[in-house]
């Protein structure tokens, strides 16, 4: 049993190991180079042990810190001093994404199968629903002309004939390298944490599975990708829905709650299913 503790921390490694290397990638295309790695992963060890391993009843001091971490003290005074990195939501992002999920989710601008419906650009005089009404009760303070611009721009709708389209049923930017980050920083956190709690032993545990297969011929690709893009599209879109019915900013314990699904794919170096 003991063996099998001592040897848990070379585990953990091989596993931080592979988890950082999509990271460094992510790093090295952007020219982020390892003294500004090391001094980020610095503030992010000080910053986790500040906030996720407290002592009931004691003050967390520079030096229990240090020992955490293995960051020098002077280190840890400085971060906390000058404070924690906040990553707020680019107001683009945030402005779509709220127009989107109102399109999505609510009446009138949902058919009579719940599916978003296509809008007429400006309204016409007629019960037909339009973007200009929808963007008006998103913001007041930037013009829906704006707005669509920017949507059509990231491929989320397409403008034809004085009507609006919504070309898929969620805001995932296609061009803005800022919005896409933003997207992959949300749903990898909490694909991670939802891993790490479990292996904390949380209970009930988050739901974290996998299918995986190392044999799979390139031609059965297109199918299995277009099963995932349709019934995990489907299942986002119920739970979408239930989650806006459920959604109160008055309730007196919230929680952020994210649900993802992913695909991947990549030429196999094993043979194992």
């Amino acid at each position: 049993m003991q063996q099998a503790l001592d040897r848990l921390p070379t585990v953990v490694m091989g596993a931080v190991r592979r988890l950082l290397r999509p990271l460094v990638r992510l790093m090295i295309r952007h020219g982020i180079t390892l003294p500004s790695i090391v001094e980020l992963l610095k503030q992010v060890m000080v910053e986790v042990a500040v906030q996720d391993f407290p002592v009931e009843g004691k003050r967390t001091t520079d030096s229990r810190v240090s020992v955490l971490t293995g960051v020098h003290r002077k280190d840890v005074k400085r971060f906390r001093e000058q404070g924690f990195q906040r990553n707020d939501v680019p107001k683009k992002v945030s402005l779509g994404m709220q127009l989107v999920n109102v399109w999505m989710t609510r009446s009138p601008w949902l058919d009579e199968q719940g599916r978003p419906r296509v809008l007429l650009r400006l309204a016409d005089g007629s019960d037909r629903p339009d973007f200009e009404t929808l963007a008006n009760q998103i913001s007041s303070d930037v013009r829906p002309r704006a707005i669509l611009d920017e949507l059509v721009r990231v491929g989320v709708v397409e403008e034809r004939d004085n009507q609006v389209v919504l070309r898929t049923e969620a805001f995932v930017p296609r061009s803005s390298e800022e919005e896409k980050l933003y997207y992959f920083e949300r749903s990898g956190h909490a694909h991670l944490m939802a891993g790490v709690r479990n292996l904390e032993g949380i209970e009930p545990p988050f739901f974290d599975r996998v299918v995986q297969y190392h044999n799979i011929p390139e031609s059965a690709l297109p199918r299995l990708r277009q099963m995932v893009e349709e019934q995990g599209m489907a299942l986002l879109r119920e739970i979408n829905r239930a989650a806006h019915e459920a959604n109160d900013s008055q309730a007196s314990k919230r929680q952020t709650f994210l649900v993802g699904l992913y695909c991947y794919h990549e030429p196999s170096v094993g043979s194992d299913d």
